[in-house]
């Protein structure tokens, strides 16, 4: 799979990004978890048959780099309302946050979830990484 090709085609639809509002949801003694919103959603929909899962990406940037920082994510569509169920850290702003529906399959999505939990792109080369990693070099004085 090619996830560059995959990715520069996430950018060129940022404009299609929406803000999904988090709604707090629970049933019995069961609450989502922080950080597990792939589980999160699959469970809520086992239950709620009226509602659809959504996967995609998070993403937030650009950075100084140019760069974007893409999450896998999923939230649900009630009634054609995209609703996020899974509550983030109190330290994470969600109004910056823009979600990019997958528009690819199902298996498709699953496949790229783990390696690419969170991508930023595009990514830097080796010799950019590299050239970050040297100290900087003091130009030395004439005396």
């Amino acid at each position: 799979m090619n996830y560059d090709s995959y990715f520069s085609e996430l950018l060129e639809r940022e404009s299609n990004a929406e803000r999904v509002p988090f709604r707090a949801v629970s049933r019995s003694n069961w609450s989502p978890k922080k950080s597990d919103c792939h589980n999160n959603v699959d469970y809520w929909a086992a239950y709620h048959l009226e509602i659809k899962v959504v996967r995609g990406w998070l993403f937030w940037g650009p950075n100084e780099a140019l760069q974007y920082n893409f999450m896998a994510h999923s939230v649900i569509d009630d009634d054609g309302a995209l609703v996020d169920i899974t509550p983030l850290d109190e330290n994470t702003p969600r109004e910056a946050l823009r979600f990019l529906r997958h528009l690819g399959t199902e298996e498709k999505f699953a496949i790229m979830r783990v390696p690419c939990s969170h991508v930023l792109y595009p990514p830097i080369s080796f010799e950019e990484w590299r050239e970050s990693q040297l100290p900087i070099q003091e130009e030395e004085a004439d005396f």
